[in-house]
């Protein structure tokens, strides 16, 4: 039994890279293996009645694995918070909350986007804050999906202009939001995406020794995962595979 997790693929179009290592990467899990998805499975969700090739694909793909019993839980992420019931009964996956408590091998992990670990990018949590309102996505939702369009568009050209003026550190967790959020989740170990910068970060406070894994985003070089089973825990690159 192994469990993967991987998250920010930020998918857009079914004949591209990202997808067909996404199908490739599927391949190799076995039966009663796990996979989390971290958010961001899509560059952009609308709402579950905009079927698209490429929605249906994935649907396809992670339906096979269901029915081979494999468990799929994903997450919402900062693009893909409108994933709904709908799409995930169609894909026969779960839809977890943000964080998300799991137990492996008598160790605990909280699993969390990442996104709300950016405390210091306030225009960002305003946004957020907004945005995961159910009054504001019910709204969103009856909207035409032309409407939808034009407003996702229009608001990721928007944030675009906004990371430009952004440092790098605002755009990265807050060292004081992660203490916080290992110690209300009693957890030594967090996985989590959003940030895009893979790797693996040891925090030693008084009492514990704390382990942060990072997932990367999926690009044409790179497909970071990462792998727990008895063996342990590690990161690891598809495109290093291939």
């Amino acid at each position: 039994m192994t469990t993967y997790f991987i998250s920010d693929l930020h998918m857009e179009k079914i004949e591209s890279p990202i997808a067909n290592t996404f199908s490739e990467f599927l391949k190799r899990l076995n039966q009663n293996d796990t996979l989390y998805i971290l958010g961001d499975l899509f560059e952009s969700w609308i709402g579950d009645d905009n079927v698209s090739e490429l929605s249906q694909f994935v649907i396809d793909q992670l339906n096979s694995l269901s029915k081979q019993g494999i468990h799929i839980g994903i997450m919402h992420g900062n693009r893909d918070f409108l994933i709904g019931q709908d799409f995930c009964d169609a894909a026969s996956i779960e839809l977890i909350n943000d964080p998300y408590i799991i137990e492996i091998n008598g160790e605990k992990a909280m699993l969390t986007h990442g996104d709300q670990l950016c405390t210091d990018d306030h225009e960002y949590q305003a946004f957020r804050s907004v945005v995961r309102n159910p009054i504001w996505q019910k709204d969103f939702l009856n909207f035409p999906i032309s409407k939808r369009e034009k407003i996702a568009g229009e608001t990721k050209d928007a944030s675009k202009q906004s990371k430009v003026q952004k440092t790098m550190e605002i755009m990265d967790v807050n060292p004081d939001a992660v203490l916080k959020a290992f110690k209300e989740n009693a957890v030594e170990i967090m996985i989590h995406g959003h940030t895009h910068r893979p790797n693996v970060h040891k925090i030693s406070n008084d009492q514990n020794k704390l382990t942060r894994y990072v997932l990367g985003d999926w690009s044409k070089e790179s497909a970071i995962i990462l792998k727990w089973d008895e063996t342990g825990i590690e990161l690891l690159d598809l495109a290093d595979s291939h």
